[in-house]
């Protein structure tokens, strides 16, 4: 319940004030946990909030979807590589201003939808549908900040919404650029 009250505070107070539907960048993921390696291509929509106390705060909200492949590294294996896409909200707080570069902290969360249900030899979700949470360290670089560089960490899960429910936590990095 949690996680529906939190993100739907994140959509909440979040107006779109693009003028289309285009997105802002690209993104490329790539990650590894508990034998499975992650190789996502995504794209993010940039500020998406309207709230002006937010944004003096220096928080943003942005919409991030993603295409993900996950290859399993057990062999033998039932399943070995499934397929996920997702959509998450995503928090973001960026540092002051100063120079060549600039940090910034992110936290989302969002769905997800596997193509399968299980991979590896013991790995079962169990439901096609799941919830991830997501927190990315990284610095902003280049002309306006608009290049992207961070490190990650992802869980995804059903919220136990039927057992088992083994889940999937991942560390990794994301590249983002921005579209011309």
């Amino acid at each position: 319940m949690g996680r529906w009250l939190l993100a739907g505070a994140l959509l909440l107070p979040c107006a779109s004030t693009a003028s289309s539907l285009a997105p802002d960048g690209v993104d490329v993921t790539g990650g590894y946990g508990d034998n499975i390696a992650i190789y996502g291509v995504g794209v993010h929509w940039d500020s998406l909030c309207t709230c002006a106390a937010l944004k003096a705060a220096g928080f943003d909200v942005r919409l991030a979807a993603q295409l993900a492949y996950w290859r399993g590294h057990e062999h033998p294996a039932s399943n070995s590589s499934l397929w996920d896409v997702g959509l998450t909200p995503i928090l973001r707080w960026s540092g002051a201003d100063g120079g060549p570069a600039r940090f910034f902290l992110e936290a989302g969360i969002g769905i997800h939808l596997l193509s399968d249900t299980r991979i590896n030899t013991e790995r079962v979700f169990s439901t096609a549908f799941q919830f991830g949470e997501i927190g990315v360290v990284g610095l902003a670089f280049g002309d306006r900040h608009r290049y992207e560089i961070g490190a990650l960490v992802q869980h995804v899960s059903n919220g136990a919404i039927k057992e088992p429910n083994n889940g999937l936590t991942y560390f990794g990095a994301v590249f983002r650029a921005p579209l011309p």
